[in-house]
């Protein structure tokens, strides 16, 4: 029971007891009772009130170390305060470290200060020197990170859209395996974090936009598997995982045993992903079944309008 509940429920007692007190017929009748009656009724009735209080306190005290009723829980209520707001400052004092790696996360989180004029324009001058830095790694960031605040948007990791927005992933190729999964944009002279991954979609391996740039087709990958998802960026609208999608619908018509993990990785692959029209994404999936005992090489099409995924052996498809 919350406080004000608990609160109110006390009051309540109270009430109905005075409203008991005034029925109880101690103000009709005759003047000449006792007075001690009344002295005597009215300690009752404080009593009885003391009592239900206390009884509420005690109610109150035990429900406090009872089960806790939780519907939903969300990430930030799992941090039991305020989320750390994006600190600059911290970034800027950081490229001074002899940590190469402190540096490196530095160059990119700055790019986070893109809406903020001054600060862009102070990390605009930090970041030159590191445009000559030893480490490929760190004066490819710094590279990456100018192109974005100096708005220049020149770089083969930025994409232009059909509405005008730009779209990219920071830590570019940070890892074997990929860049952060993370999908970044600006619009009308605005960044905004527009999406991000769930494991075991650990990296971003490719962003390929549709001709008329209306969608855009992101590749992800653990260390394990690889995923493929097609997202509408202006209307917010994206389809099914295909990989998983084409390994599933495939094991069906070929009768596999086709069984989903509880880490959600399919050991599965995609390979030579290219747009048909501006509608139609095509790959050739390697899809793995029985564990990796058995693999199917497959071709997949998927249009994305009508939500039709199809699934053909590589042998059918040519």
């Amino acid at each position: 029971m919350k406080k004000e509940e608990l609160y109110r429920e006390i009051g309540f007692i109270d009430e109905n007891l005075i409203e008991a007190a005034e029925h109880s017929g101690i103000g009709k009748r005759k003047k000449s009772i006792s007075k001690k009656w009344v002295v005597l009724v009215a300690c009752l009735i404080l009593y009885s009130s003391t009592a239900s209080a206390l009884l509420a306190t005690e109610y109150y005290k035990n429900n406090q170390n009872a089960e806790p009723y939780i519907r939903y829980l969300r990430a930030e209520d799992m941090e039991l305060a305020p989320v750390t707001q994006y600190d600059a400052d911290k970034f800027l004092h950081a490229l001074k470290s002899d940590n190469e790696e402190y540096v490196y996360i530095a160059i990119n989180r700055l790019v986070e200060c893109f809406n903020d004029q001054k600060l862009r324009e102070k990390a605009l001058k930090e970041l030159q020197p590191f445009l000559e830095n030893d480490n490929q790694k760190i004066a490819d960031s710094a590279a990456f990170a100018i192109d974005i605040l100096s708005k220049s948007y020149r770089s083969p990791y930025v994409f232009k859209l059909a509405d005008g927005s730009i779209l990219f992933a920071l830590f570019n190729n940070y890892s074997d395996y990929g860049s952060q999964n993370v999908l970044w944009r600006i619009k009308d002279n605005v960044l905004k974090e527009y999406s991000s991954f769930s494991p075991p979609s650990m990296y971003i391996t490719d962003i390929i936009p549709s001709p008329n740039k209306k969608l855009v087709a992101i590749v992800t990958c653990s260390n394990k598997s690889e995923f493929v998802q097609i997202i509408n960026i202006e209307e917010g609208m994206t389809s099914p995982e295909l990989v998983e999608s084409a390994r599933v619908k495939y094991g069906a018509q070929k009768e596999l045993d086709t069984w989903i993990r509880t880490d959600y990785e399919n050991y599965s692959y995609a390979d030579k992903i290219v747009w048909k029209d501006n509608d139609t994404l095509e790959f050739e999936g390697s899809l793995a079944y029985q564990d990796t005992a058995v693999i199917e090489n497959v071709t997949v099409t998927y249009q994305f309008s009508k939500k039709v995924i199809e699934v053909k052996g590589l042998s059918e498809s040519r």
